[in-house]
């Protein structure tokens, strides 16, 4: 592949580059919020996992606000008060999906093959980032499928 097609590569598909970026970002502030809520909470909880799933609750309201204002905001723009609520719901079920997988991969890694924790869970991390913006873009912030326009022929 030379350096022209990949350029051409990149300006023919700018919007999502762009979009995916946005969703980094945006992913990153979430963990923080994730993070520091879990932290705040290790103080008052006591148990972990309490913790984390207050840490896991607010980071994922605040995925879905930034995510659906910044990220995905030209097809949220589109979308009434009433298509909302079912977006919402598709949403936290991505979410839970990146759950399911950061469960899985820390486990198999960490209890299973012995791997460092911290290192099973940068591992999960971006496995979970990967599912999750799979089911945003597919199933969540999806665009509606354009009708096509029927092609008739004309017989002479």
């Amino acid at each position: 592949m030379t350096f022209t097609a990949i350029k051409d590569l990149v300006a023919d598909n700018a919007g999502e580059l762009w979009q995916f970026a946005g969703y980094v970002a945006v992913s990153g502030c979430a963990l923080a919020v994730d993070m520091s809520v879990y932290w705040a909470l290790l103080n008052i909880a006591h148990y972990a996992f309490l913790a984390a799933v207050g840490g896991y609750i607010c980071g994922v309201l605040s995925h879905y606000a930034l995510s659906s204002r910044i990220v995905f905001r030209d097809r949220f723009d589109k979308r009434g008060v009433a298509e909302e609520a079912p977006t919402v719901v598709k949403f936290f079920a991505a979410g839970v999906s990146g759950l399911i997988v950061t469960a899985i991969v820390v486990g198999v890694l960490a209890d299973i093959l012995d791997f460092h924790p911290l290192i099973a869970k940068i591992a999960a991390a971006g496995c979970s980032f990967t599912v999750v913006f799979l089911c945003m873009r597919l199933f969540v912030f999806n665009a509606r499928p354009r009708a096509r326009p029927s092609i008739t022929t004309v017989q002479a």
